[in-house]
């Protein structure tokens, strides 16, 4: 049957993975740090179960604290928060380590040719090799987890339901970034000649995606692209603007006399006030927009909104130009606000997993039309 061929390949890069020094080197990395990073997160949640009963017990006579951000129940999730910067680096080189090579390597020796002399088709060495990565990223996955779960029940901290499920949530996340940069690596693996070449592929394209994109939104380069921001017009009148904190939107005539004076409408400034408004979203909607071909943003937001709703909440909130009232209620738990914040970030779902599938695509044709000699 054509699916043998299919599963012997896929079993073979399987093992091949499973035996290889460079992943039993990172991988060994990455458990050490995760490790760590859990029993530093578990003592740090005890601390903030003390603090939180404190500030529980000083809200009781403040209405304003019982809303705040710092009365928020704390939560084990905050220590897959700082896991979550370690898959960013650790877990993509990762993903690199174990895709970079797998069709340059057997270029290299030549067994590429002796390969597809065998009665086995092309698709079936692309799928079957994708198949025995994916197979080895999913069990490093699954062995986080589990090492994440012993460490947090060692320190007597008992995760509930929905705690659980966010921690299976994060550990889908994560498998989809480091499977990102796997893809990444296998379509570069499919393009270069040999190896050096691929790697050096690869990791041009993470510099990229990771940390070029995000710095064209920001400071001189969208200036140099987009222009710059409206300029306030040249005015004689004074601007109240309440207690400091609030947007200036009004402008009033100095006037003599006690009193405060009536405020008058400014042209001018409603002008420019409609120019900026309109080039700060324009701004925002670009930077957004290009953030999505990020692997590394869209899972930094992803696991925030999994590990952290309440902050991830004030972010969006932040982001788009909008002011969460203390007395409007701002969702702290439950799986109401996960799938709330989740229904927000849907193109940054879409995004990272579009991403993989894409850059697979791509090494599946390239190597469907491989010229082998």
């Amino acid at each position: 049957m054509r699916s043998a061929g299919l599963r012997v390949i896929a079993g073979k890069e399987f093992n091949d993975h499973l035996r290889s020094r460079k992943f039993h080197l990172i991988f060994g990395i990455f458990l050490v740090i995760a490790a760590v990073g859990l029993i530093s997160g578990a003592v740090e949640y005890q601390k903030q179960i003390d603090d939180y009963n404190s500030m529980q017990q000083a809200a009781q006579d403040d209405g304003f604290m019982e809303k705040s951000y710092y009365s928020w129940k704390p939560t084990i999730l905050s220590a897959f928060t700082e896991m979550s910067m370690l898959m960013t680096t650790i877990g993509v080189i990762l993903g690199i380590a174990m895709g970079f090579d797998l069709i340059t390597k057997e270029k290299e020796s030549r067994s590429l040719k002796i390969l597809l002399s065998h009665p086995i088709y092309r698709d079936e060495v692309i799928n079957g090799k994708a198949l025995g990565g994916v197979a080895a990223i999913a069990l490093a996955m699954g062995i986080m987890l589990v090492l994440s779960l012993a460490v947090i029940l060692l320190f007597g901290i008992v995760p509930d339901f929905e705690e659980i499920v966010r921690m299976l949530l994060f550990g889908v996340l994560s498998f989809l970034l480091v499977f990102s940069f796997f893809a990444i690596a296998l379509f570069m693996s499919t393009v270069a000649k040999d190896s050096g070449s691929a790697i050096i592929y690869t990791l041009i394209v993470m510099i990229v995606l990771s940390s070029l994109l995000p710095v064209f939104t920001y400071g001189s380069v969208y200036t140099a692209v987009f222009g710059q921001p409206p300029e306030p017009p040249e005015s004689d009148m004074m601007y109240f603007s309440g207690q400091g904190t609030t947007v200036v939107s009004r402008a009033v005539e100095i006037v003599d006399g006690e009193g405060m004076p009536e405020p008058v409408v400014d042209e001018a400034w409603q002008e420019y006030e409609e120019k900026s408004r309109a080039y700060w979203e324009r701004r925002q909607a670009v930077g957004e927009a290009v953030s999505l071909l990020s692997p590394t943003n869209n899972y930094q937001r992803l696991a925030y909104a999994v590990t952290n709703p309440g902050m991830a909440r004030m972010m969006l909130s932040s982001s788009s130009y909008s002011v969460v009232e203390m007395e409007d209620e701002i969702p702290q738990e439950g799986f109401s606000a996960l799938f709330s914040l989740l229904g927000e970030m849907a193109t940054n779902i879409a995004a990272l997993i579009i991403t993989p599938a894409l850059f697979f695509g791509l090494a599946w044709v390239r190597f469907m039309r491989e010229d082998v000699r």
